[in-house]
């Protein structure tokens, strides 16, 4: 999905940033999350804030994300309690007449990755790990308020969303690097001020603005163009293949499952579905536990007893 030449945010990944305090009116202390929907191709980023962990303000956040954006096709999260709380209400949301007519769409598939996995989601977590670094260096030990955080990371959107997918060369002659606000809007979101003297500005025909569009249309196409030869093939290098996935777990082995506790108290479970990736390798299971629940685990996590 992250090499899908797709409309911007058609797969989407979400996640939560820990605690942030800030103040109230009565200058009294409390608590505000940031929620981060992340495009799996285009790289760009949307940051709503939220005032808690709550079901109804990650509903809001995702309404706010949709009529701004679009709605995604394909989202993407991990296991915690507020997203599985969440995505029932939004499967029960979409299949409303009113919403289907609204939309127009069959509604969004929610994908939750392997519990205990979070390089699963990698990469929602590396736009986690850059806005908390950007927050740190903007805000410092500052004590701000709501209103003033809610400005502060919106701001924090659009350098983000201008920040480089490829290289950054010296030479004045080569074109200026990919940015994901290049792929949403043909132009990056924060230049510097134009030096150049700015024309008045004149009444606009049907026939101009329709030639804007055209010509906006065709640089998101050239920008989609270099996104394939220079961001897709970038992508390769990083990619190494080591030690060895040697497939030992099939439906029906009883395993260990592994956790951050004694060995003597780890859980046992039976692998009820196999979850392979498009090379066709195991990455994942679906287990069932004694007491009858069925949870999920990635295969580095499960050892199998030598039960036959």
């Amino acid at each position: 999905m992250r090499v899908q030449d797709a409309p911007p945010f058609t797969v989407t990944g979400v996640d939560f940033t820990g605690a942030l305090y800030v103040r109230n009116r009565n200058d009294a202390e409390k608590k505000a999350y940031i929620c981060l929907f992340t495009c799996a191709s285009t790289r760009a980023v949307h940051l709503e804030v939220v005032p808690d962990l709550s079901e109804e303000s990650f509903i809001q956040a995702f309404r706010r994300f949709t009529c701004r954006n679009s709605l995604p096709r394909i989202l993407v999260s991990d296991n915690a309690t507020t997203f599985n709380a969440a995505a029932n209400s939004i499967q029960l949301l979409l299949r409303s007449a009113t919403i289907q007519d609204t939309f127009h769409s069959q509604g969004t598939e929610w994908r939750f990755i392997p519990k205990r996995a979070p390089w699963f989601g990698g990469w929602w977590e590396r736009m986690i790990g850059l806005m908390k670094t950007t927050i740190k260096k903007v805000l410092g030990r500052a004590f701000v308020s709501y209103e003033s955080l809610r400005t502060i990371v919106t701001e924090i959107e659009g350098v983000m969303n201008d920040r480089p997918l490829t290289y950054v060369t010296t030479d004045a002659a080569d074109p200026d690097p990919l940015t994901p606000a290049h792929l949403l809007y043909g132009r990056r979101i924060t230049p510097l001020p134009h030096l150049e003297e700015v024309p008045a500005p004149q009444p606009s025909t049907q026939t101009d603005i329709s030639k804007r569009a055209r010509i906006l249309k065709q640089l998101i196409g050239n920008f989609r163009e270099r996104w394939r030869h220079e961001y897709l093939t970038s992508l390769r290098q990083y990619h190494q293949t080591t030690g060895n996935n040697t497939q030992t777990i099939k439906v029906g082995d009883v395993v260990q499952i592994y956790d951050d506790s004694p060995r003597t108290h780890w859980k046992l479970g039976t692998i009820e579905q196999l979850i392979t990736g498009n090379d066709g390798l195991t990455r994942a299971a679906t287990l069932r536990l004694s007491n009858g629940l069925i949870t999920s685990r990635p295969i580095v996590k499960l050892y199998p007893l030598e039960v036959r």
